[in-house]
């Protein structure tokens, strides 16, 4: 039994999202969490398997998952991705309000065409706090949609850059969900920003 994904079977898991044709051939309610991932691994579909450990993981491990994630491909992100993907490692540490809404500002600046901006965005999704502007009466996200933003940014990040190893990436990434479905502790330490990059960014401002 996985210990942080301990159902007995994956019937509720697939209620969360809408599996993809070839997923929904292969698994049945009745199948545990392992073997599920199993067959989908089997088959190589590895992007049903990130939908599934995504679903499947308590809301700090699966955006825990997506921001470690984010390191497999580190060369490719710059200031706002680094930012992004910070704000949600510092939420993750030390989950309130001030760091929730600071990960949305964040996400909004990084983009949601990066994987690191989805990152950000599944913190401000997690289902402690209103979506919302602050003065409107609150409004609370669908639940698990932190879930559906954590899957997004490991697959935008299999894909965006456009690279040549994306089949590894996905299994290095699949690895490290079981790892943490198994409860490996999800990784919270900042990722560090690179001078060249500040003072590229920084050059870019001044313009």
């Amino acid at each position: 039994m996985l210990k942080k994904i301990p159902n007995k079977n994956i019937a509720s898991i697939i209620s969360r999202y809408q599996l993809s044709e070839e997923a929904a051939s292969l698994l049945t309610p009745q199948l545990t969490p392992e073997a599920a991932i199993a067959v989908l691994q089997e088959q190589e579909l590895y992007n049903d398997v990130v939908q599934f450990i995504a679903h499947g993981l308590p809301v700090i491990e699966a955006i825990g998952w997506a921001s470690e994630a984010m390191d497999f491909r580190r060369e490719d992100w710059g200031e706002p991705e680094v930012m992004a993907i910070n704000a949600a490692r510092n939420w993750l540490a030390q989950p309130n309000e001030t760091l929730r809404i600071r990960a949305s500002q964040l996400a909004d600046r990084a983009g949601l065409e990066c994987a690191p901006g989805w990152v950000a965005k599944a913190v401000f999704w997690s289902g402690t706090g209103s979506i919302v502007e602050p003065d409107l009466p609150a409004v609370m996200p669908p639940p698990f949609l932190y879930g559906h933003a954590a899957a997004a940014a490991i697959t935008v990040a299999a894909a965006v850059p456009q690279w040549d190893n994306y089949q590894g990436f996905y299994r290095q990434v699949i690895e490290l969900g079981i790892a943490i479905a198994n409860g490996k502790t999800v990784n919270t330490q900042a990722m560090a920003l690179e001078e060249s990059e500040k003072t590229s960014d920084n050059q870019l401002e001044g313009q």
